[in-house]
C-alpha cells in the first residue's frame, strides 16, 4: 500500500466566500477533493485565493493542480467581450485573479498537470486568449434542473471525442460500449478559441466540452462537465482521474 507520504501533492484551487459580516473564506468542494483522494489517489490541498503575489512559489511546490467547478463566474473584465455583469450573478474576482495568476506560473512547468473543471476550463481558455459567451437555446439541455439532489448530475446529452487528442488517447474511451454521456450544470460556454488550444470534445450542437493546452508538450486538460460527479456513470471520468494521477506522480519523481 502506498503510503500518505508518497502521493503526489495536487492542489485544488479554492474560491472565496463572503459572509455577511464582511469576513471572507476560502472553500473547496468536498466532492472533488474525496474524488482526487479516492480515484487517484492523490494528496489534494486546498489553495486559497489571498495573496497572489505568493501563488507562484506554491505551485512550484506542488505535483498537480485542480481548478474546480464553482457556483460563480468569471467576471466579463477578464476577457474580450462587450457583455456587462448580469445581476444577481454570484462573481468571484479574488478567485479569477488567482487563477489566472496559477496559470501564468504554469506556463513556466511544462511538466505540472494540469484539470479544470467548467469554471476551470473556462479560466484555462481565458488565460490563453479565449472568451465566453452565454448558453443559447439549442435543444441539448446545457443545464439540468437543481432538483436538490443528485439528479442534476446525471448524464445530459453525449459527447463527441475529436480523434488523434490527448482525450482520445486515455483509457476511459477505449472501454467504453456505445455513446459517451457526460452531465450538464453550466450556463456559459467557451468561444473563439487561440491556436494553443486544441478541441478534445463537443455536445452534439457543436458547444464545446474539453479542450487541451499545448498538447503534447503538456498535460493540460479543461472539461465543460463536472467530471468528479458520479464517476462511475462514466469510465472516461475515471480515466481522467487515472491519468492525471499518473502525470503527478511523474512529476513528483522527477522533483525528488
Amino acid at each position: 500500500m502506498t503510503s500518505p507520504v508518497d502521493l503526489p501533492v495536487v492542489g485544488v484551487l479554492a474560491c472565496q466566500k463572503r459572509r455577511a459580516n464582511g469576513s471572507t473564506y476560502s472553500r473547496v468542494n468536498d466532492v472533488l477533493v474525496t474524488q482526487l483522494a479516492r480515484l487517484g489517489p492523490v494528496c489534494p490541498v486546498l489553495v486559497p485565493t489571498v495573496r497572489p503575489d505568493l501563488l507562484g512559489g506554491t505551485l512550484r511546490a506542488l505535483d498537480g493542480l485542480v481548478l474546480p467547478g464553482s457556483g460563480s463566474y468569471l467576471h466579463p473584465s477578464r476577457y474580450p467581450t462587450a457583455d456587462r455583469p448580469v445581476p444577481d450573478r454570484e462573481y468571484d474576482e479574488a478567485r479569477d485573479e488567482a487563477a489566472l495568476t496559477l496559470l501564468s506560473a504554469a506556463d513556466e512547468l511544462p511538466d505540472l498537470p494540469v484539470l479544470g473543471s467548467c469554471r476551470g476550463m473556462q479560466e484555462i481558455v481565458v488565460h490563453c486568449g479565449g472568451r465566453l459567451r452565454e448558453v443559447t437555446d439549442t435543444g441539448v439541455p446545457h443545464r439540468l434542473a437543481d432538483d436538490g439532489g443528485d439528479g442534476r448530475w446525471a448524464p445530459a446529452h453525449e459527447l463527441r471525442i475529436r480523434e488523434g487528442g490527448l482525450l482520445a488517447q486515455l483509457p476511459g474511451p477505449a472501454r467504453v460500449a456505445g455513446p459517451v454521456r457526460v452531465n450538464s450544470a453550466h450556463s456559459q460556454v467557451v468561444t473563439d478559441l487561440p491556436d494553443s488550444v486544441r478541441v478534445e470534445a463537443e455536445a452534439p450542437d457543436g458547444l464545446v466540452e474539453a479542450v487541451s493546452v499545448d498538447w503534447p508538450r503538456r498535460f493540460v486538460l479543461g472539461f465543460q462537465w463536472h467530471f468528479e460527479r458520479r464517476p462511475e456513470d462514466t469510465p472516461l471520468n475515471e480515466g481522467i482521474f487515472a491519468e492525471f494521477a499518473a502525470r503527478c506522480r511523474s512529476r513528483r519523481r522527477g522533483r525528488s
